[in-house]
């Protein structure tokens, strides 16, 4: 092919990419038109309308990082039993992966999107139109900004630290993050593989981003400033670092780890990062699992879980009522007094999807809403925060970190 026939080819292939993407966006400008969602949210939602609407679309598809999504299609469906709910617990690499690889095949099936994972739902998924950010209207001045834009979280979790207090009845075992990298504890530091999940790899981030917390720790415990190993840049690689030299222990799911930190009668218990939820298992699993609440830097490392539409959603006003839901009714106060079980009644009626989730480890980002027994310390705990950016432009390299490091 000679040349001027080449870039002719090259123009007319770029012309019909250009095209598709037209089409493309064409068609989602348009089903945002037709469902309301938004620059074309309305400023008052007629919530009848939009309830009608939903039974008439009849079925709401959600795929969710949580298994806790099955109780709460369970539950939505007690309330509205004209609609049938698909739900997929799919872990937060999974459901991102799904909803990328299904709309690039052109295939709109789903729902609801929801899951962790800031940086893929923030940069990726969001700006390419695969999820809408949706908060009903009357939740606007219920939810700090910072937790409903660019996208609406549905519940904040955390990564803590956990320990045995039936071993430990006295006090905690540790008082500073760095005596877990000390010989004393040795194979007596258990987390779950960041390969694979999305939690634990921003996790992994989260402990980079806040480098300079981890280096003022390592200088209160130590009594001198941190002096980093060969090639780690920063205070927390360098303590990603000694926890594996250390022989940390790599668990593949979160409730061994809860097992491995918690179960009574052992002399020397690991200590473990786990899901904050897991603490609920001393109450149906007789564990003796605690809280580090108050080691330095921090013993819970928070996050939110989102959730949204998918972009050109099938069943749209489904998928409004589905997540306003999730975020419990209108009636709820600090003050509402709720009885268990809280998954049926009248605690159901006013909880809604809250329901399934009204536990320590789980916590609404609604600020009119009652914190659930166990938890009501949560507002005064001190916790750290991954930010959206850090987390897109690092975590990558920290996954790259863990490989290497792991590999040796």
């Amino acid at each position: 092919m000679g040349l001027f026939k080449k870039r002719v080819a090259i123009a007319t292939f770029a012309c019909l990419i250009g095209t598709a993407a037209y089409a493309q966006d064409a068609a989602f400008d348009a089903w945002l038109k037709a469902a309301e969602l938004g620059s074309h949210q309305p400023k008052e939602e007629n919530w009848d309308d939009i309830v009608k609407k939903a039974k008439a679309e009849g079925e709401v598809t959600i795929y969710s990082s949580s298994s806790s999504v099955n109780a709460l299609a369970e539950d939505f469906m007690k309330l509205y039993p004209e609609i049938k709910v698909n739900a997929y617990d799919l872990g937060s690499e999974k459901t991102i992966e799904k909803v990328v690889r299904e709309q690039q095949a052109g295939i709109f099936a789903v729902d609801v999107v929801n899951t962790a994972g800031t940086a893929q739902m923030f940069y990726d998924l969001l700006p390419n139109h695969r999820i809408v950010n949706y908060v009903p209207r009357y939740l606007e001045d219920k939810i700090p900004v910072e937790l409903r834009e660019p996208l609406l979280t549905q519940v904040i979790e955390a990564t803590v630290l956990m320990y045995n207090a039936d071993t430990y009845k006295d006090a905690p075992p540790v008082t500073n993050v760095w005596q877990l990298t000390e010989p004393a504890w040795n194979k007596r530091f258990a987390m779950k593989s960041p390969l694979g999940s999305l939690t634990s790899l921003s996790l992994l981030t989260s402990i980079v981003e806040h480098a300079d917390d981890f280096a003022k720790s390592y200088e209160k415990y130590a009594g001198k400033p941190l002096v980093l190993s060969d090639g780690i840049e920063n205070a927390g690689y360098e303590f990603l670092h000694r926890l594996l030299k250390n022989d940390l222990v790599i668990y593949d799911s979160g409730s061994k780890l809860a097992t491995a930190s918690g179960l009574k009668g052992q002399a020397k218990p690991p200590v473990t990062f786990s899901s904050m939820h897991y603490i609920n298992k001393n109450g149906s699993d007789d564990y003796a699992n605690a809280i580090l609440y108050d080691i330095d830097p921090a013993g819970v490392f928070a996050y939110s879980t989102y959730v949204a539409i998918a972009g050109q959603s099938p069943h749209p006003n489904a998928a409004k009522l589905f997540i306003a839901f999730q975020m419990g009714s209108k009636d709820l106060t600090p003050d509402t007094k709720l009885e268990k079980p809280y998954r049926d009644g009248d605690s159901l009626k006013k909880l809604q999807g809250m329901a399934a989730y009204f536990k320590v480890g789980t916590f609404s980002p609604r600020t009119d809403v009652p914190l659930p027994k166990g938890g009501e310390n949560w507002p005064k705990v001190r916790k750290i925060f991954g930010s959206a950016e850090y987390q897109r432009d690092h975590v990558a390299e920290v996954n790259d970190f863990w490989v290497v490091e792991t590999s040796n």
